[in-house]
């Protein structure tokens, strides 16, 4: 579970986000919806480690916790799957799962235990991808499913989702849906950032209301409404 309380960033005399609050539970799914420009990214930079905020506190599991890095953030359990995807083509699924972890050493990479591992992860949450597939030939769906595995390879315990549907179809969304709730059944809390409402909606347990820097409100999915 995380726990953001009073979070504030600026840059220079704007507040990019002002005084946010909000909880992500284990096993549940906090939508996170406001408009282009409301803060959504620079509160991804803060949780992952890549922006410090000047004020408020974060904790995970009840226990106050500095993110002041990619690797304390990583550390703390904390996984951003980007808007845009960041694997490298002309790599396999498992080499892009475990890129900079391979099991072996830099001189030799057992490649049949990544091979064997990522497959597991990835039958572990029912994705229909061959682990030795090249990434250029999966769809961005597919490519999306990649990325949410390394994640969850990196024993995230809160993944953090950046409008994951902007370039995909109706039915991948329903792909992508699928697996999401197979990563809540097994105790991910997840935080999933949109603009789109209907999707937010869709999904989410818990939705947060965030415009122009400001924190407005956060409700269960079914007391609101569109």
């Amino acid at each position: 579970m995380i726990e953001v309380k009073n979070l504030c960033k600026s840059y220079g005399d704007k507040k990019a986000v002002d005084n946010l609050s909000f909880k992500a539970n284990d096993g549940e799914i906090l939508g996170f919806l406001g408009p282009n420009g409301a803060g959504k990214s620079t509160l991804i930079k803060v949780l992952g480690g890549i922006y410090h905020a000047e004020e408020g506190e974060i904790y995970i599991d009840g226990k106050k916790t500095e993110i002041d890095g990619v690797v304390a953030a990583r550390h703390a359990g904390i996984s951003i799957v980007h808007q845009e995807l960041v694997l490298v083509p002309y790599m396999t699924v498992a080499e892009n799962i475990f890129l900079g972890r391979e099991p072996g050493n830099k001189m030799n990479i057992n490649r049949r235990q990544m091979s064997e591992e990522a497959q597991k992860l990835l039958d572990t949450y029912e994705m229909n991808i061959d682990a030795d597939t090249l990434v250029e030939r999966l769809t961005i769906a597919q490519q999306q499913m990649v990325e949410i595995v390394k994640a969850i390879s990196l024993n995230a315990k809160i993944l953090v989702m950046d409008e994951p549907t902007s370039s995909i179809s109706d039915k991948e969304v329903g792909f992508l849906f699928e697996t999401m709730r197979s990563l809540v059944k097994k105790g991910v809390g997840i935080i999933y950032i949109s603009h789109k409402m209907d999707e937010i909606f869709r999904i989410s347990d818990d939705i947060t209301v965030y415009r122009d820097g400001e924190y407005i409100a956060t409700d269960r999915a079914e007391n609101l409404n569109v």
